[in-house]
């Protein structure tokens, strides 16, 4: 991990995104000093390599060499997968961990690879410790999704300090308690967190989105916090394409694809969709091949999902898709998408 305590060097944040990680080139922790009037705050991004907008959006604040009455410390993720390639193309590469799947805390255990085998755990952890140690006041975390999605902010609580930090980017919200291993799972029993899902990257409108909420998040914090007007979605399920199914997006089953989901579900993206929906299409006769767990890693798939005698895979009841991608990578990666319940 490169370690910068001090401050940037001369010219370091002038560079164009990715002339910057190629100069830096791994995982970064930089502490940017202020007047130490108040506590530190700390903005992460990248830490998936195919999400540029946070790392966009950070330089164009941090340009304006504006001083803040508190420190402010910078994580810049996984530099060697967005470097991969032609550049911010890999969530992260086959020989990593998920760079936002390796942080643990003594307050937020998570199970992920053990330290000594596993690099990414390994820059985590050192992370964690500077911000930990600071102490901090509050995190912002910069992410892309992988399809389209209303802009959203994900807390994984419900203080009233978290919901404040949270709509200073937007007004919907999801509540993440599936601990997976998260840098907002980790540091929100320490300090508010929030993790800021910018839409699709590579456009003008999330990182516009992303540079005026991260202006408001470093500006000053009111002495009573009460949260704007919001909608949080809740009650978040994972649903995952079972191992070893082969599948694409578009067209219908055949010889090459076990199962087809539909090319435009992220779509439905945060909106309600009812019982029957189409996810996708399988052999008709064919068994569903997602599942679908709860956060305990409980199997919930047969209340959630369903197949058609015509071999449609379609929702049972009334749901909230949240996350739908639309890269065979991202759902191997990751997850297809989650589901949330609707009242």
């Amino acid at each position: 991990m490169r370690r910068f305590p001090d401050g940037p060097t001369e010219g370091l944040l002038e560079f164009a995104p990715h002339e910057l990680l190629r100069e830096l080139g791994t995982t970064t922790w930089l502490r940017l000093p202020g007047t130490g009037e108040l506590p530190a705050r700390a903005v992460a991004t990248l830490l998936h390599g195919d999400e540029s907008t946070g790392l966009e959006a950070l330089l164009t604040v941090l340009r304006r060499r504006r001083r803040y009455p508190f420190d402010l410390h910078i994580v810049l993720g996984n530099v060697e997968a967005a470097l991969e390639g032609p550049g911010f193309a890999h969530r992260f590469l086959d020989s990593q961990a998920d760079g936002n799947r390796v942080w643990s805390s003594p307050a937020a255990p998570a199970e992920v690879p053990a330290a000594e085998t596993c690099p990414q755990r390994r820059a985590a952890d050192a992370v964690l410790g500077e911000l930990l140690a600071a102490p901090l006041d509050a995190l912002v975390d910069l992410h892309n999704t992988t399809g389209a999605n209303p802009f959203h902010a994900i807390v994984a609580d419900e203080t009233p300090a978290a919901l404040e930090l949270a709509t200073r980017f937007c007004t919907t919200l999801l509540r993440w308690d599936l601990g997976a291993g998260t840098l907002l799972e980790a540091v929100a029993p320490y300090a508010p967190a929030v993790a800021v899902e910018c839409g699709l990257p590579g456009r003008r409108g999330s990182t516009a989105f992303a540079v005026d909420g991260l202006r408001r998040a470093l500006g000053p914090r009111p002495g009573t916090v009460a949260a704007a007007d919001h909608d949080l979605v809740r009650d978040l399920r994972r649903v995952t394409v079972v191992e070893g199914v082969r599948f694409r997006f578009g067209g219908r089953p055949d010889h090459e694809a076990d199962l087809v989901l539909a090319p435009d579900g992220d779509a439905a993206n945060l909106r309600a969709v009812p019982a029957g929906h189409v996810i996708g299409h399988v052999h008709p006769g064919a068994e569903l091949p997602l599942r679908v767990t709860g956060p305990d890693g409980g199997d919930l798939t047969d209340e959630l999902l369903a197949v058609a005698a015509d071999g449609a895979v379609v929702t049972r009841t009334v749901s909230t898709p949240v996350m739908v991608v639309r890269t065979v990578e991202a759902a191997r990666k990751d997850c297809y998408c989650y589901l949330a319940a609707t009242s």
